[in-house]
């Protein structure tokens, strides 16, 4: 009987402390330094010359390594090879085939001439938003806008110039 008393102690503190037995589970940590985002102004966009017949106007400029431009009706492009027009480029470098985000201006930027300015807006880009093998050229475009008897010269950029900004996705 002894033996049957035992073993029904035993059985029990056994069941007793499977109840109460308790699990394990761990994770490790690890993390990566990738390469930081980049951006380097290569060249500056530039309308060209123009002619206007004294009223409002528009003159877009693709994003492209072209420098095409389209002008309103009221904007001629004449041929000259003296002045060409060329999207701003820029040169983005990091960590190969990340994506990325692109923030254009989205408030207008002016350029003057001593003593008017004109208006450019409407910015866009040639980013694919990813950088394969680490690096992409972009382009970028806008429009100028040209008011009636705009006077004659050469319009430029004051002070920070047309910002754009990049960061990894």
């Amino acid at each position: 009987m002894k033996i049957y008393t035992l073993l029904k102690v035993f059985i029990a503190f056994c069941f007793f402390n499977s109840m109460n037995a308790q699990n394990k589970a761990s994770a490790s940590a690890s993390a990566t330094i990738v390469t930081p985002i980049q951006i380097i102004k290569n060249s500056d966009i530039d309308f060209g010359s123009f002619t206007t017949n004294g009223a409002i106007g528009t003159l877009v400029l693709g994003a492209d390594s072209k420098g095409v431009r389209v002008g309103s009706s009221n904007i001629s492009l004449p041929n000259d090879s003296a002045k060409t027009a060329s999207a701003a480029g820029f040169t983005i470098t990091g960590q190969g085939d990340f994506a990325y985000n692109l923030i254009l201006p989205t408030s207008d930027h002016l350029i003057y001439n001593g003593a008017e300015s004109m208006i450019i807006n409407g910015f866009t880009s040639s980013a694919s938003k990813v950088l394969a093998d680490g690096k992409e050229v972009i382009y970028l475009g806008a429009t100028l806008h040209v008011v009636a008897g705009q006077s004659v010269g050469v319009y430029s950029s004051l002070g920070s110039g047309i910002e754009i900004l990049v960061n990894y996705n």
